[in-house]
């Protein structure tokens, strides 16, 4: 075993050990962990919005939220799809599995609607610009079609997913930074769905223009959550579960 990282099967195995201690959380804690997971996303994705009109900046400063989720502690929806290594290999139960899962989003969504509120209430959308950019944001997220989210939720939960498996890899705290920015850098500079981040985008832009509707934000969080399921739950468990373990 490496001193500086583990290797592709060592993080699988460690993924899955992640799986069997987040299947056993009570709900309380998981709730809570999944509440700061959703908070540091929206501070993320609100890095984003400042940072709107440069295209590589806004990128690079909205991997801060998986950092944090990583480094200080949170339960992140689209990593929690990886416990699907610890289900295919018997090491947790389906109810276990499902619940978890379920609950984690519950907590995410809670967790970006607190910072929604926060920011919305604390002014930082009074000024006209921002208050645009965050609709305009919520308004091209709306008009894409099913079909277009779902795709763009696979492909963004293939580069969230290998970034929590990069942070994994990695015996120190800077690997595991690098780990994390690069491929949600990567996913946010080429424009792809995630629902957590959507559940800052969205709410906020329904405060800032009543054109976005309710109907119109589960619209966008339906696909969105299947398409990350698909990309960090199916693809890439099941794939290298076969290429590591059968």
């Amino acid at each position: 075993m490496s001193t500086v990282c583990l290797s592709p099967k060592e993080t699988s195995d460690a993924l899955i050990q992640a799986a069997i201690k987040k299947a056993s959380y009570t709900t309380d804690k998981r709730l809570l962990l999944s509440f700061m997971a959703g908070a540091y996303i929206a501070l993320g994705a609100q890095g984003f919005n400042v940072a709107y009109g440069n295209t590589f900046l806004r990128a690079a400063v909205f991997p801060v939220g998986l950092m944090l989720i990583v480094l200080v502690g949170g339960e992140l929806f689209t990593g929690n799809c990886l416990m699907t290594f610890g289900l295919m290999q018997k090491k947790i139960s389906f109810n276990d599995y499902c619940k978890t899962l379920v609950q984690v989003w519950a907590g995410n969504l809670l967790g970006a609607l607190f910072i929604v509120f926060l920011l919305y209430f604390g002014g930082a959308y009074d000024k006209a610009e921002m208050a645009q950019t965050a609709a305009a944001i919520a308004k091209a997220k709306t008009s894409l079609t099913f079909l277009q989210v779902l795709i763009r939720g696979i492909l963004c939960n293939i580069l969230v997913s290998l970034g929590v498996w990069l942070a994994a890899t990695s015996k120190d705290t800077t690997g595991k930074l690098l780990g994390c920015w690069f491929p949600v850098m990567l996913f946010v500079f080429t424009g792809y769905e995630h629902v957590v981040a959507n559940m800052f985008y969205l709410p906020l832009g329904a405060l800032l223009d009543p054109s976005i509707t309710i109907t119109k934000i589960i619209s966008n969080f339906t696909p969105a959550t299947l398409g990350n399921y698909i990309g960090g739950g199916l693809l890439i468990p099941l794939i290298y579960n076969k290429v590591y373990y059968k």
